[in-house]
Parts: structure tokens; C-alpha cells; sequence
């Protein structure tokens, strides 16, 4: 994939910022780069254990509040993963289209350019210096979710998927060329997104003969309360280390 005519993506990535920090006795480093998806410049943050060798990467996807709401949550699962010994790219792929927050309307009519995007993000991602292109995943909530999921049952460079709240797009079951691990994570009492949403994302998993990891959490909503969010992030911690660590593997 390309941008800005015969230059490869990475060749668009501009350091704006950078900074260190220690989380859990790790030096974490922080930093602002961009990559161009449509003529447009899509910013990214990224957390890294400090170094020069090449680690596990993955995608952090933001809702459909985009950074107005829980991106402090989205920084702290983030800086999780660097502690891990990942690097994870918190992409502000809402970018691509001028937008701050999206409503039922600019989900409709967005999906797709929000789709493009992401994948120019795997492909920004798979080509930087820090990331072990052998392995790559995807974690996202809500609209970040659907989005992980479209992604990545499509590019056969994600091993790996978490996501919170989300489920397929209307329309693009079909589209599916694949079916990565997935951990599914979602509330019973979810108004925004039913709780359906996520049966029929187990259900879709099976005309690849694969079988995902499903966690309903009782009485909870479209946002978890803190116990469950604490959950849910310690199990997308741990299911994204199991799936991107240790030697590669063959790919689905």
C-alpha cells in the first residue's frame, strides 16, 4: 500500500514529540508520529519499552467518542502493553475525516474511509522499526472494536484480536477472508451495542472452524463499570501476550 505517490508509508512517519517515562520499573518511551491515509495525516501515539530492538505490535482503536472520552483508560492499557514488551500505536484515525465525535450518521456514512484507514494504520505499523512485523494485533472498544474486527478478519498480517463492545458491520459478514484469535468481551445490558452483537461474531467464527474467547459480563452496560473494565483489560492483557509472544507462527 502507498501514500503520497511512490513513497512508502513509513517514509511519512514525522516525530512531533518524545518523552520517557518508568511504569513498573520499565523505561517506557513515548512518542507523536503521523502517517497519511487518503491525502489526509493521521496522527498516532506510541508506547514503546525503551530500546532499539523489535517488539510485538499493537493497534489501539479509540469509540465513537474519539479522544473526548476514555483516552486516558486507552493511554493506561497502552502503557500496559509497552510494559509487556510490546508497542502499541493509539491511532486517531477519526482524523481521516475531520471528526471529533461520531453519531449514528457518520458511522454510516464513514465506515468505509474509517475502514481504509485502519488498514493503512496495519500497514504503517507492520513497516516501523520498533514492530516485529510476524506479529501484530488489535484491540478496540466500540466502534474501535467493529473496526479491529473488519480489519482483521481481512489482512492475514493480525494474529490477534481484542475487542470490547463491537461486532460486525451490517452488510460485511461476507467480506470476511479470515478469522484470527479473538477475545470478545461484551455486557449483557449493552443499550448501544446488544449483547447479540457478539453472539453473532462467535457465530461468524465458525465458517473458519475457529473458536473464539467470549466473556459476557452480567448487568453491565456499553461502558464497564470499573470492576469489569479492570477485568476485561487484565484478560486482553493477558490474551494479547499469550497470541503475540514467544516465536512466530504460521499464519491462518
Amino acid at each position: 500500500m502507498k501514500a503520497l505517490g511512490s513513497f512508502p508509508l513509513l517514509l511519512c512517519l514525522c516525530v512531533f514529540a518524545f518523552g520517557v517515562s518508568f511504569a513498573g520499573g520499565r523505561e517506557i518511551e513515548t512518542r507523536r508520529a503521523h502517517f497519511v491515509s487518503g491525502g489526509h495525516r493521521i496522527s498516532v501515539e506510541t508506547f514503546a519499552p525503551a530500546g532499539a530492538t523489535k517488539v510485538p505490535a499493537v493497534l489501539v482503536l479509540h469509540s465513537a467518542a474519539g479522544t473526548i472520552v476514555g483516552k486516558g483508560e486507552l493511554v493506561r492499557f497502552s502503557r500496559a502493553l509497552a510494559e509487556q514488551g510490546k508497542i502499541a500505536f493509539l491511532v486517531r484515525y477519526f482524523d481521516r475525516t475531520g471528526t471529533i465525535f461520531a453519531g449514528d450518521k457518520a458511522i454510516d456514512e464513514h465506515t468505509r474511509v474509517w475502514t481504509e484507514t485502519v488498514q493503512d494504520a496495519v500497514e504503517f505499523v507492520a513497516q516501523h522499526p520498533r514492530t516485529r512485523p510476524d506479529r501484530i494485533g488489535m484491540f478496540g472498544f466500540s466502534l474501535g472494536a467493529y473496526l479491529s474486527v473488519a480489519v482483521g478478519t481481512r489482512d492475514p498480517r493480525i494474529d490477534a484480536v481484542a475487542e470490547i463492545a463491537g461486532g460486525i458491520f451490517e452488510g460485511s459478514a461476507g467480506g470476511m477472508r479470515r478469522f484470527p484469535p479473538m477475545l470478545i468481551l461484551h455486557g449483557r445490558a449493552d443499550q448501544r451495542v446488544p449483547v447479540q452483537r457478539a453472539f453473532e461474531l462467535q457465530q461468524a467464527a465458525r465458517r473458519f472452524r475457529a473458536t473464539p474467547e467470549l466473556r459476557i459480563y452480567e448487568g453491565e452496560g456499553h461502558r464497564l463499570s470499573p470492576a469489569a473494565s479492570a477485568d476485561a483489560s487484565g484478560r486482553a492483557l493477558a490474551f494479547l501476550d499469550r497470541h503475540l509472544g514467544g516465536s512466530p507462527g504460521r499464519r491462518k
